[in-house]
C-alpha cells in the first residue's frame, strides 16, 4: 500500500507562526537599514550644497544672499554673483520680494546646474510666468529621501488663493537666533538674510561653529527652492507631526531660525528647522562640514551655533 506524506493542519499553523515571527523580527531591521541609507543620502545632499557654498564664496568673495530683492546686476566674470545696486531699508510692512531668487538658485552653477542657472532671468520675479519652467524644475539634490510631501506643490497667497506652482526644497538657510524673518528679513544674526553678502571673515564665532543650511522637511512645511514669491506664504503641511497649523509670510520660504523651540519640537512652526529623521536634524556648517544635531540638544547650544559673530562659545554652551 502506497503511503502519502503531508503536513497536518497543526503543522502548517506552526510553520506559519514561525514565519510570521521571523518577519516581525526582520522587518524593523530592514526598515532601520533603509532609513540609515536615506539618512546617508540626505547628508550627501548637504555635503554637495556645503561645497557649492564654498565654491561660490571662492568665486565671489561672499556667500550668496538668502534671497535677493531690489535692483541687481550679474557680473560677467562670475555668473553666480549678484551685486546689490539698490536695496530696501527694513520695514514693518512686508514689501514686495521681487525678484526673490534664493540662495539655492544663486548657487546652481556650483552644483553642476549651469544650464538651469543660465535659463533663469534673475531680473524678473520668481512668481512671473516666464520663471515657471525653472521654478517647477525638481532638483533631486534638494530633496531628502525620507521627506514626504515633496515634488510640485501650490503656493498660496495671504487670501488662500493659489499663486503659482513650484518645486519643493527639503533644506533651508540659517537666518540666525531669533530675529523677525517676516517683517525684518534684512536683519539676522546668522549667515543668510535678504540681500546678505557675508564673508568667511565675518564669521567671528568660527566657521565650524556656525550653521549654514539645515533641514526643514516638507513633512513640516512645503517651500520652494527657487526663492521667495511676493504675496506667497509658507504653511504647516496638513498632517504634520506638530500641534498647530500656522501660515507665515514669504521670507520664511527660504529662511529658518532658532527661536524658543528645540529641534523637531511638536510646537514647531514653518520658520523652524525640522527633520523627517525625527531624532536628528542634519546641518551643513560654514566650514562645509555636515553634522547631525540631536533633537535633545539644548537651546543655548543651538542659539550659539545659529549666530555668526556674537562671540558665542559653543564649548562653554555645551558644559
Amino acid at each position: 500500500m502506497k503511503r502519502h506524506f503531508a503536513f497536518t493542519l497543526v503543522e502548517l499553523l506552526v510553520v506559519m507562526a514561525i514565519i510570521g515571527t521571523l518577519v516581525g523580527l526582520l522587518l524593523p531591521a530592514v526598515q532601520a537599514a533603509r532609513e540609515s541609507a536615506r539618512g546617508t543620502t540626505c547628508k550627501n545632499n548637504l555635503r554637495q550644497v556645503a561645497l557649492a557654498l564654498q565654491l561660490y564664496h571662492d568665486a565671489n568673495q561672499t556667500f550668496p544672499s538668502g534671497y535677493i530683492r531690489g535692483t541687481y546686476r550679474a557680473t560677467s566674470s562670475s555668473p553666480g554673483m549678484n551685486r546689490r545696486v539698490d536695496a530696501p531699508p527694513p520695514n514693518l510692512v512686508i514689501p514686495p520680494s521681487q525678484p526673490g531668487w534664493g540662495w539655492a538658485a544663486l548657487m546652481l552653477p556650483y552644483v553642476e546646474q549651469g544650464g538651469l542657472h543660465s535659463s533663469i532671468n534673475f531680473g524678473i520675479p520668481v512668481e512671473d510666468p516666464a520663471s515657471a519652467a525653472a521654478r517647477t524644475f525638481s532638483l533631486k539634490l534638494l530633496v531628502c529621501p525620507t521627506d514626504i510631501e515633496t515634488g510640485i506643490y501650490t503656493v498660496f497667497d495671504d487670501n488662500n488663493a493659489a499663486l503659482v506652482q513650484a518645486a519643493t526644497n527639503s533644506y533651508v538657510a540659517s537666518f540666525g537666533a531669533f530675529g523677525l524673518i517676516n517683517t525684518d528679513p534684512d536683519t539676522g544674526s546668522g549667515l543668510f538674510q535678504r540681500n546678505s553678502s557675508h564673508r568667511i571673515s565675518d564669521i567671528k564665532d568660527g566657521t565650524g561653529n556656525t550653521l549654514a543650511i539645515g533641514e526643514r522637511g516638507c513633512i513640516l512645511a512645503q517651500s520652494a527652492w527657487a526663492g521667495v514669491m511676493t504675496g506667497g506664504t509658507i504653511r504647516t503641511t496638513p498632517g504634520a507631526p506638530v500641534y498647530s497649523s500656522v501660515v507665515e509670510k514669504a521670507p520664511a520660504i527660504v529662511l529658518a531660525r532658532v527661536g524658543n523651540r528645540t529641534l523637531n519640537s511638536p510646537y514647531s512652526e514653518p520658520y523652524d528647522f525640522f527633520s523627517p529623521h525625527r531624532q536628528v536634524v542634519h546641518f551643513a556648517f560654514a566650514d562645509s562640514s555636515v553634522r547631525p544635531l540631536s533633537v535633545s540638544l539644548e537651546l543655548k547650544v543651538l542659539h550659539a551655533l545659529a549666530t555668526r559673530d556674537r562671540g558665542d562659545d559653543v564649548a562653554n554652551a555645551l558644559e
